[in-house]
């Protein structure tokens, strides 16, 4: 016998081997459980109508069940309360990303474990990993994009070929082999077009799989934990990377860098930044030099680094017509001639000091004399390692570097 399930707004098909009638509705729940592994963990009931509860003693003669007909999965509340609630009105999160409870997971997950119908852990981690490339814009290169068992090739191996919704007209593709040795799980992208690795991720599985015993503890729905993290270095690693290469062997601008943005937003992020680093902006490709060498840009870089009277004055020195100036050159004249200010500003400063000891002793002052003469030389007695009239210690009883004498209960022979 054939049924329609009805679960999470999704219809699926099942199929029921014996076409005995006489059976009862709780081996036809069983079968479903059988289908779907994320109903194994909840306490649901059948309904023709999604309001009335088939009873489970009764067989599916008695319950009015004929081929064909579709049937309504619902929730329980709570053990002591009959009201019921259908599985397609819960909230479910958008993305693996916003998934925080345990029993609430995007309704892509569920339907890609009703038909890849994972039996190990290594099943489940593949099964993440293609949910993710499906929030990436990727699709399976099949007509199927749920069913993952067709890129199984052993019980410790998937190679899943992708193609992606921005490059569908070039038909450029690229795979994900997924490797698992022991604990490890190892993930290699490639591209096919040009069989290219782009991207590499390593990870534990105990990193973001609980164990079966601890998902019976928890009453999980599905054995993941810390799916935000794998979301992010999955995507940064493995996803993003191949985006961009897909987009560059198909001829685009990968919008993941700063050439893919629009121009306006080139211009205002321009304005945040200091000269030097927009300089050296500018120097890194074509496009963006076209880009930042707009007049009003410059212009308004004038307006944010120098003041109104250092603009006119500088206008009126230049040989562009006012209608028509250049404020490129016109910053960097402007620019020049603050320089040479700030120079002649710090120079004469009272602060100013090209050096605070001397290169050279002055004329005619005494040489400096060796620390360690030589012991045989008659003239030691006259012998004081450093020139008295630069290296003068401190006399007792002033401030250091000041000379100004302490006060009396400072006097050295108070001191002891």
């Amino acid at each position: 016998m054939k049924f329609r399930i009805k679960l999470n707004n999704q219809t699926f098909s099942i199929i029921f081997d014996d076409n005995n009638e006489s059976l009862s509705i709780h081996n036809l729940k069983a079968t479903i459980q059988k289908k779907f592994p994320s109903l194994r963990k909840l306490n649901f009931h059948l309904s023709l109508n999604g309001k009335d509860l088939l009873i489970e003693n009764q067989t599916m003669s008695q319950s009015g069940l004929v081929n064909g007909d579709t049937i309504y999965i619902l929730n329980e509340i709570n053990k002591n309360n009959l009201a019921l609630l259908s599985l397609s009105s819960v909230d479910h999160p958008l993305t693996l990303d916003e998934v925080r409870d345990l029993q609430a997971y995007p309704i892509s997950m569920h339907r890609l474990v009703d038909s890849s119908q994972p039996e190990t852990d290594f099943d489940y981690i593949a099964i993440v990993i293609h949910a993710l490339m499906l929030e990436s814009g990727f699709q399976m290169d099949t007509e199927n994009n749920y069913d993952i068992r067709i890129a199984r090739k052993s019980s410790t191996f998937y190679v899943i070929r992708y193609r992606h919704k921005l490059c569908d007209k070039e038909r450029v593709t690229c795979s994900l082999a997924i490797m698992k040795t022991d604990a490890l799980v190892t993930i290699d992208g490639v591209v096919n077009s040009i069989s290219q690795a782009c991207g590499k991720l390593s990870f534990n599985m105990a990193n973001y799989l609980h164990t079966q015993k601890e998902a019976a503890g928890l009453n999980a729905i599905f054995p993941y934990h810390h799916l935000r993290d794998l979301s992010r270095s999955f995507k940064d690693n493995l996803a993003n990377r191949l985006l961009c290469k897909l987009l560059e062997e198909s001829g685009q601008r990968s919008s993941a860098t700063l050439i893919g943005l629009p121009n306006e937003i080139k211009l205002r992020l321009g304005k945040y930044l200091p000269i030097k680093s927009l300089l050296a902006l500018q120097s890194t490709c074509r496009d963006i030099h076209n880009t930042l060498n707009d007049n009003l840009f410059w212009h308004d870089l004038c307006v944010r680094d120098f003041d109104k009277t250092a603009i006119i004055s500088a206008s009126s020195t230049t040989e562009n017509s006012s209608n028509e100036k250049n404020w490129h050159k016109l910053y960097l004249t402007i620019y020049a001639q603050k320089q040479v200010i700030l120079r002649h500003q710090t120079k004469f400063s009272p602060m100013f000091h090209t050096t605070f000891v001397p290169i050279a002793p002055p004329p005619g002052h005494p040489a400096h004399r060796v620390i360690f003469p030589d012991p045989t030389n008659a003239a030691t007695a006259a012998f004081h390692p450093f020139p008295p009239a630069i290296y003068r210690p401190i006399p007792p009883g002033v401030f250091p570097a000041t000379m100004i004498p302490l006060p009396p209960c400072f006097h050295p022979v108070w001191l002891g």
